[in-house]
């Protein structure tokens, strides 16, 4: 799961980051309003929810979600924000945010509705996925194979996630990269091979499910 952080103080953008992180989700952040609705309106299928800072530079929050949702683009939006009175709070929601916390916050409270909002349908998303003989649970973090649970790092539940959230598509190598890494991570080495090999030799080493495209990159088949 990915998550775009749009924060104009840069050590509580990188804080929460490293949180992220730490807990098996990949982070980007941006420094102001205008940068961050480019990024979400250029690549909106490349984040599974945003926090939304009210109070940024060259365009405030409420104005990036109102337009964003204009847009039709539905990904869940958590709105942080130092304005705590009720007229705030239906401003922002009526506008299209799904939830608003008030800083200073804790970071297992913004954790816990960040995962509330993602277990919310958006779209053909679900909270448990089965394929084939494999299921995975977004909200448990749990993966088992024919009722047995695999022990999956965080990269390879995040490849995983991935993969079963888009069975029967071909994936780029650099599709992956941008899912699940972060956003400005480059590397001209075989980091998707090799994560993508580590992760076929816990629910896949028969080779039947990830199937390799070669030149191009992955599908998980679905049939």
């Amino acid at each position: 799961m990915k998550v775009l952080i749009i924060e104009d103080n840069e050590k509580l953008a990188q804080s929460l980051k490293r949180g992220l992180e730490q807990e098996g989700f990949a982070a980007d952040y941006l420094l102001d309003g205008e940068s961050g609705q480019r990024r979400v309106e250029s690549k909106n299928n490349l984040y599974d929810a945003i926090i939304l800072d009210v109070m940024l530079p060259l365009k405030d929050g409420i104005s990036v979600c109102k337009e964003l949702r204009a847009k039709q683009i539905t990904i869940p939006i958590l709105i942080l924000t130092a304005k705590d009175t009720v007229e705030d709070k239906i401003t922002g929601l009526n506008i299209g945010a799904d939830d608003y916390l008030i800083k200073p916050f804790s970071f297992d409270e913004l954790l816990a509705r960040l995962n509330a909002l993602m277990r919310r349908p958006r779209s053909s998303y679900s909270q448990e996925i089965r394929i084939k003989n494999i299921t995975l649970n977004l909200l448990t973090r749990r993966v088992f194979k024919n009722d047995k649970e695999v022990r999956l790092t965080q990269k390879e539940f995040a490849l995983l996630s991935y993969f079963m959230r888009n069975p029967d598509v071909v994936l780029t190598r650099q599709e992956i990269l941008d899912h699940v890494w972060d956003y400005d991570f480059t590397t001209f080495s075989n980091l998707v091979d090799v994560k993508v090999k580590n992760l076929r030799k816990k629910i896949d080493p028969k080779g039947e499910i990830i199937e390799t495209i070669w030149n191009v990159g992955y599908r998980f088949n679905k049939k």
